[in-house]
């Protein structure tokens, strides 16, 4: 979709779909024929198009302007058919979580009505919304990221859209409106980069293939990537990372990615992403039902992939480094067994007492090495855990972190973008349970707390450096359509990575 910004003219008046963004005290002064704000004032224009209809309309409809409301009038204007839509919508609040998600649901609801009509030129009216560009981008989001489809494995062959050209119409032309929507553009593209990825199967989404897609995404915006192979992880005592990699016959990678600023680099940042393709359970292995959505365990490494393009489309002021180390967790006779021992990067010797528990030893090692690389914060993001959606559901993610400024920060970039996050504790009473009698740490924590475990297990990894762990294991997938989240991978984390980043 091609969106703008203009200024009110009769060409908005032309398009094939008008969309206005009306809230109650607005609704009721309309139906009542009460003068309305400059910034109100195309309900009079548009009013006036379709002869008077649309007020008698919203009358008769009893239409307030109650959130997520609709009244729809069809007007020819000359001799040309335009779909009239007027949506309620509360109030905007600055900085307001319930305000940005009401605004993705606007762009969400816009996009419906541009697949029923199949209109090619859209005007949306977004009144109060037009004060605050960060809501103008939550709204060009919402449109963006509600267009969302995956079709790559459908049989018929798909017919060719003409791009829609969408129209954002402001009071008044302004830069920050433009440069709202730019970033728009940016943060859509690289959420939509890691559905893509997540929602592709696992045959097609080997570590091979995240190897030619990191590749990729490095050649396209700049980045320098680095592929560490099977040999070089041996070299480097990566056995934590191997010993999940070895039932499978895919080779195992830990890919690097770093983005640096044109100009003086002011904090170095790096991200770990969870990359497991598929994840059988190993020797621990999963039920039938368990393994259905296991392409999905590489979310977080697709999130990585996705902040990382939007970063360096936006030119961020910081380097950025990606770790992915990326792997198969399968059965062979070679695989790693439930007792086995193994030491990793660190030196730090782990009993691995679930193969199943495995996205945290292929973590541990890319963490160890991001810290010994020098980095002032470290973020890793992860399917990690099923106890974390026990704890907290599909909607949100776990966050834990060593510090306060860290956890706050992520919280406010996920208000921002849509994401929502709560944090957990990192419970120190709780170090005992990943205690091994005959390791120095075990992989597991027992029946409960496993979210916090986990990310114990993964704080041993990171002694001194700031560190945030993201456990998103519930909002990585969706079962359905709900506005700007589609039904499969949701590229979840990529927009709140890279806002973190940018805002810091």
């Amino acid at each position: 979709m091609n969106i703008k910004t203009t200024s009110y003219s009769p060409v908005a008046l032309a398009s094939n779909l008008v969309v206005a963004l009306v809230t109650p005290d607005v609704a009721r002064s309309f139906a009542a024929g009460k003068r309305l704000s400059r910034s109100e004032d195309f309900l009079k224009e548009l009013d006036q198009a379709s002869g008077g209809v649309l007020r008698e309309l919203a009358q008769r409809e009893k239409f307030e302007g109650k959130k997520n409301s609709i009244i729809s009038l069809p007007v020819l204007r000359r001799k040309k058919m335009v779909e009239v839509v007027l949506i309620g919508s509360e109030p905007p609040e600055k900085e307001k979580f319930s305000s940005f998600a009401q605004a993705r649901k606007i762009g969400a609801m816009v996009t419906d009505h541009v697949r029923r009509l199949k209109a090619r030129t859209v005007a949306v009216f977004v009144g109060e919304y037009s004060k605050e560009p960060a809501l103008l981008q939550a709204i060009a989001q919402g449109i963006e990221l509600g267009n969302y489809r995956f079709l790559r494995y459908k049989s018929e062959e798909q017919p060719k859209e003409a791009a829609t050209k969408i129209q954002i119409v402001l009071p008044a032309q302004n830069a920050r409106a433009k440069d709202a929507l730019d970033e728009a553009n940016a943060f859509s593209a690289g959420t939509i980069a890691a559905r893509d990825l997540v929602n592709t199967p696992a045959r097609d989404c080997t570590p091979g293939v995240l190897l030619k897609h990191a590749r990729d995404l490095s050649k396209r915006w700049g980045l320098s990537f680095q592929a560490l192979d099977k040999k070089r992880l041996e070299k480097l005592g990566a056995h934590a990372l191997l010993a999940v990699a070895q039932g499978s016959d895919e080779p195992p990678y830990l890919l690097k990615l770093a983005y640096k600023p044109r100009k003086r680099t002011k904090k170095i940042i790096t991200l770990v992403g969870k990359g497991v393709t598929f994840d059988s359970g190993g020797l621990s292995i999963k039920s039938a039902g368990g393994m259905e959505t296991m392409k999905i365990d590489m979310s977080g490494a697709a999130a990585v992939l996705g902040a990382m393009r939007i970063l360096a489309e936006l030119e961020c002021p910081h380097e950025v480094r990606a770790y992915i180390p990326t792997v198969e967790n399968m059965i062979n006779g070679g695989a790693t067994r439930p007792g086995d021992i193994v030491r990793g990067v660190s030196g730090k010797s782990i009993e691995i007492l679930n193969t199943d528990a495995e996205g945290r030893l292929i973590l541990s090692d890319a963490l160890t090495l991001a810290e010994r690389e020098g980095t002032d914060q470290i973020i890793d993001v992860a399917t990690l855990t099923g106890a974390c959606v026990v704890a907290l559901g599909n909607d949100y993610a776990g966050l834990f972190s060593t510090s306060e400024s860290m956890a706050r920060g992520i919280i406010e970039a996920g208000e921002l973008e849509g994401e929502r996050w709560w944090r957990m504790p990192l419970a120190p009473e709780y170090r005992d349970l990943i205690k091994s009698p005959i390791a120095d740490i075990k992989n597991t924590g027992g029946p409960v707390g496993g979210a916090i475990t986990a990310a114990l297990f993964l704080n041993e990894f990171v002694l001194k450096t700031p560190w945030a762990h993201l456990d998103i294991a519930g909002p990585a997938v969706s079962d359905g359509d709900k506005g700007a989240v589609r039904k499969g991978g949701t590229g979840f984390g990529a927009r709140t990575l890279a806002r973190y980043v940018l805002d810091l």
